[in-house]
């Protein structure tokens, strides 16, 4: 069994610094890092649904690949929720208190997140296609 006691990564300053609302801190604060830190397994199940669609990914080229990835978490409300749940599964009380006081804007932030990173792998296509292939 992996260990379940993985550690948030810690943001550069950067990100934190010039926060303009509520939501956009606890986005660069909490859930950002916990994307981070889970983004192995999103990208695997991400991977899983592309293999359950049968979906030829290495053929794809790279717009198609973004396109097909816009699609899957923005058009496909299970698994958008499923990747929502993931990320959510990683708060404490207190986060989740404050996420559920904003669900609507911080899910739809999670997803955009999420799909940024995915998109961003596809710059390194190995590594991508190394989940693909799982």
């Amino acid at each position: 069994m992996e260990n379940r006691n993985k550690i948030r990564p810690i943001l550069p300053t950067e990100i934190v610094n010039g926060i303009n609302s509520p939501a956009e801190a606890f986005q660069n604060s909490v859930l950002r890092p916990i994307i981070k830190m889970q983004s192995d397994l999103l990208m695997a199940h991400i991977s899983a649904q592309l293999k359950t669609l049968k979906i030829d990914w290495i053929a794809f080229t790279p717009l198609k690949r973004k396109e097909a990835l816009t699609s899957l978490l923005t058009k496909d409300q299970l698994f958008k929720s499923e990747i929502v749940g993931m990320v959510i599964g990683q708060l404490e009380v207190k986060e989740y208190t404050t996420y559920r006081a904003n669900h609507k804007e911080l899910g739809k932030r999670i997803t955009q997140m999420v799909l940024n990173r995915a998109i961003d792998l596809l710059g390194s296509t190995t590594r991508f296609e190394d989940f693909i292939r799982m």
